[in-house]
């Protein structure tokens, strides 16, 4: 299968500490929030029964472990789908209570063994990463977010060694919050529109620093955070598991805002080649009043 090369595991790369959600999501169905038929529903259904037909053979097929992964993934999520009956948005809002927010340094007691010139300059920088990594102008900020992402990084990591292998202090959360804008800020980059003004001139050194620090986060999270879900989606998707991807993103719903959980799982759908269902998940994005970005 394309993206997977035998001589490198996406499995051991990506997924080793998280593949209970698999099994989790297996045994899950998917909420069916509207009712409306869709177009051509039996047409829908017959090429349905036939990519369920083709799957089922490269499942047996495959190649490797990780192929056979893939295919069953999408399998279960084919499964599941039933024409006309797409959710329209999760059932419940994103969940809160695993959720741990971004710690601010400002707000934190400097230790002891902290220089307060030190100190202050992580507080500086956090303060201005978080004022150009936003919603509104992400994109457009990108070079300036990478920048300084990759500067607090260096110095947390100097100043707190210990916390930056766990998840058990705010200093420790800052380190995974700021790893995590590193490297959706590098993943943003794949973007057409971003490439077409910043095209990324070393493809194989892009690679290496966007593979290094989303393995600094996994390594440091060591199990699924809802916090970095999307990221860790990203990277499922852009390795060529887009069936693992499309089954993270449905398992992790009520950690995903509405509008990120529609678009991805329309844009993951289109992906595949999977146009009945496509068609349907983007008429569901547009239902529920988004609409993307001129």
């Amino acid at each position: 299968m394309a993206n997977c090369s035998p001589k490198s595991s996406l499995g051991e790369r990506f997924l080793r500490p998280s593949r209970k959600w698999i099994v989790v999501l297996v045994l899950a169905s998917l909420a069916t929030g509207s009712t409306a038929a869709e177009p051509n529903p039996i047409d829908a259904e017959n090429w349905r029964s036939q990519q369920l037909a083709t799957i089922a053979e490269q499942i047996q097929n495959a190649d490797s472990d990780d192929d056979r992964l893939e295919y069953v993934a999408r399998q279960s999520w084919l499964r599941r789908w039933k024409p006309g009956h797409m959710s329209l948005a999760p059932t419940e809002a994103p969940a809160d209570s695993e959720r741990v927010e971004e710690p601010l340094l400002e707000t934190l007691v400097r230790p002891a063994e902290i220089a307060p010139n030190v100190w202050q300059q992580m507080i500086d920088l956090q303060t201005r990463l978080l004022s150009v990594d936003n919603d509104e102008q992400r994109k457009e900020n990108l070079r300036t977010t990478i920048g300084l992402a990759k500067q607090l990084e260096q110095v947390l990591s100097d100043q707190f060694p210990s916390e930056s292998q766990q998840l058990t202090t705010p200093t420790a959360w800052i380190v995974a919050y700021t790893r995590y804008r590193l490297g959706r800020a590098l993943a943003y980059r794949e973007l057409p529109s971003v490439r077409a003004r910043w095209p990324i001139s070393n493809p194989d050194h892009y690679e290496v620093q966007l593979t290094a620090v989303y393995q600094r986060l996994i390594k440091q999270a060591n199990r699924d955070r809802p916090e970095f879900i999307l990221l860790q989606d990203r990277m499922l998707r852009r390795a060529g598991q887009k069936g693992l991807a499309l089954e993270l993103l449905e398992v992790s719903q009520q950690s995903i805002e509405p509008k990120w959980y529609l678009k991805k799982r329309r844009d993951l759908l289109h992906e595949l080649g999977w146009d009945p269902a496509y068609q349907e998940a983007a008429q569901r994005y547009l239902q529920a009043g988004y609409s993307d970005e001129p």
